[in-house]
């Protein structure tokens, strides 16, 4: 996602500085530039989504993390319960504490 967003943003300053006054007539000209300029704005947004995407990404992760650390704990004390409650039965026991 990194690579698409410096991609789209390079893209965008290569669109940028590209000429379209030599193309030969007015109206030819004219359309080149309007094309040039739907294509720069077309890009930015790309640039832009990709970039909130890879922001997204980047959350979703910490927060699968998050959530895969939480559980590992909850085991891991639930564990540790049962074995002092083991001799009482395992109705009691519970691997979330």
């Amino acid at each position: 996602m990194d690579r698409c967003t410096e991609s789209m943003k390079h893209a965008g300053g290569d669109l940028r500085s590209a000429t379209v006054g030599d193309l030969g007539n007015g109206q030819i000209d004219q359309a080149g530039a309007e094309f040039k300029s739907a294509w720069e704005f077309g890009i930015s947004q790309i640039a832009a989504v990709t970039d909130a995407i890879r922001e997204g990404l980047q959350v979703t992760a910490r927060a699968y993390h998050e959530t895969d650390s939480a559980i590992q704990q909850a085991f891991a004390k639930g564990h540790r319960h049962s074995g002092a409650t083991a001799s009482r039965g395992s109705a009691e026991a519970s691997p979330f504490g």
